[in-house]
């Protein structure tokens, strides 16, 4: 909502309900305008949200808005403002919410700052995320996640507007889509019909604008931001800003995706992903003297002549100096001269020392020749069955760009269930590579 202008003024030192005074206008948006007003019966600041033309007009409309605030005002949760009351007075539909005078918009501060830390992005994210889980276990979906909506204060964050919540799986009607048009999604724009899902991806949209300053699929129109959506997944966060980890942006990325059903199964399943990421995050703020994933890729573009992966795959990015490098050259280099010493030996020891000579059926049988890839090309690993730990591993020794996508899935074995490309491949060192696995909750 911005700023309201004065055409609603006359409300002000109105009565509504026989107990809510209208102070001043706070805040003007398409669908209702929110006031400062005055609890009399409980003598308490209260804000209320007045439904404007031409929603008011619209009987079934409007008795949705007092519908859903009355469903609204059945939860109780502290990431959720509180709606205290609801109702119509002289043909004006209204409801009665905490006042967060106290609290500032995820908007203003991105004004002010520009962008959020990775974990002041995060904590708002899951305090979002625990907002919607009541939300949704009653039945609605919210329509309407947005920085705008999201109030930080000192006892955390909230998530407030409730006047476009909807009943899930109702689908829109008429022409046109309601919400804010870049943190709606696909299903949205199209006005087909909303689930969870379609909340987490604006849950997605917030996260990234918190951690980059910018909206993941800009545009003016409705056309351009479904136009932006179907050129496929934006450029990684950690691509825009510093200090973001790979696991933040695989997050990030799973839940804007543009079909529902490759994001979250569930708000919950988004957290716990987020509070994995969030681990990662801590763990990345504190350098470790033995980062075997930052030296894995500070050896990359050295190393391989192919070019640099896309900013897309969210593996592992980490920057350190060229004397970890030549660390982990040396460490790879030595086993490897020791290796071929061996081999030499054994050769010798069964009467084919010279360059000339025979190999012995033993010798023979050791497919060298055929394991020798071309420079820069490299064997994709089989991790399927893997550990989560054991495929990163894998994939970093194989020097891919890699990514694990998750779900959270009750009664499943954690693990890597399947993997593109396939397992054997050659591929250019660097190139892009997805591991799908399961987690437990």
């Amino acid at each position: 909502m911005g700023p309201a202008t004065s055409d609603r003024d006359a409300l002000i030192g109105r009565l509504l309900g026989g107990r809510y005074r209208i102070e001043e206008a706070m805040a003007r948006g398409g669908m209702a305008t929110v006031y400062r007003a005055s609890d009399l019966r409980l003598e308490r600041p209260v804000a209320v949200k007045v439904l404007a033309a031409p929603y008011a007009d619209d009987p079934d409309f409007s008795e949705r808005f007092l519908a859903e605030a009355r469903i609204a005002a059945s939860l109780s949760h502290q990431n959720l403002a509180h709606v205290y009351d609801s109702g119509r007075d002289d043909g004006l539909s209204f409801m009665v919410l905490e006042l967060l005078d106290r609290h500032r918009s995820v908007r203003s501060v991105l004004r002010e700052k520009g962008r959020l830390a990775p974990e002041h992005a995060v904590r708002v994210g899951l305090d979002v995320l625990a907002g919607l889980e009541p939300l949704h276990a009653n039945g609605l979906v919210h329509c309407d996640v947005k920085p705008g909506n999201v109030m930080i204060g000192a006892d955390g964050t909230k998530l407030i507007d409730f006047g476009i919540a909807r009943p899930l799986d109702r689908p829109m009607r008429g022409p046109s889509s309601i919400g804010s048009l870049h943190a709606m999604s696909p299903e949205q724009l199209r006005g087909e019909r909303l689930t969870p899902s379609s909340d987490l991806f604006a849950v997605g949209v917030l996260l990234y604008e918190c951690l980059t300053g910018r909206v993941p699929f800009p545009g003016g129109s409705p056309d351009e931001v479904a136009d932006a959506q179907q050129r496929g997944q934006p450029i990684a966060p950690s691509a825009l800003a510093d200090g973001i980890v790979a696991l933040l942006d695989d997050v990030v990325l799973q839940a804007l995706r543009a079909d529902p059903a490759r994001r979250f199964e569930s708000a919950a399943a988004m957290a716990t992903a987020l509070r994995s990421a969030a681990e990662a995050q801590g763990a990345a703020g504190a350098p470790s003297g033995d980062d075997e994933t930052t030296a894995v890729h500070a050896v990359i573009p050295a190393r391989a002549p192919a070019p640099a992966p896309s900013p897309a795959p969210a593996g592992s990015r980490g920057r350190k100096g060229p004397a970890r490098a030549l660390a982990f050259l040396a460490a790879v280099a030595v086993p490897l001269v020791v290796l071929a010493i061996v081999l030499l030996g054994s050769n010798d020891a069964n009467g084919g020392g010279g360059p000339g000579a025979t190999p012995s059926r033993d010798a023979s049988a050791t497919p060298v020749a055929e394991e020798t890839l071309a420079p820069g090309m490299v064997r994709v690993p089989n991790t399927i069955g893997m550990s989560e730990a054991q495929a990163e591993a894998a994939a970093r020794a194989a020097g891919l760009a890699w990514r694990i996508e998750w779900q959270v899935v009750a009664g499943q074995t954690p693990g890597v269930y399947a993997q593109d490309p396939e397992p054997g491949a050659v591929v250019r060192e660097g190139s892009r590579f997805v591991m799908q696995a399961y987690r437990s909750r």
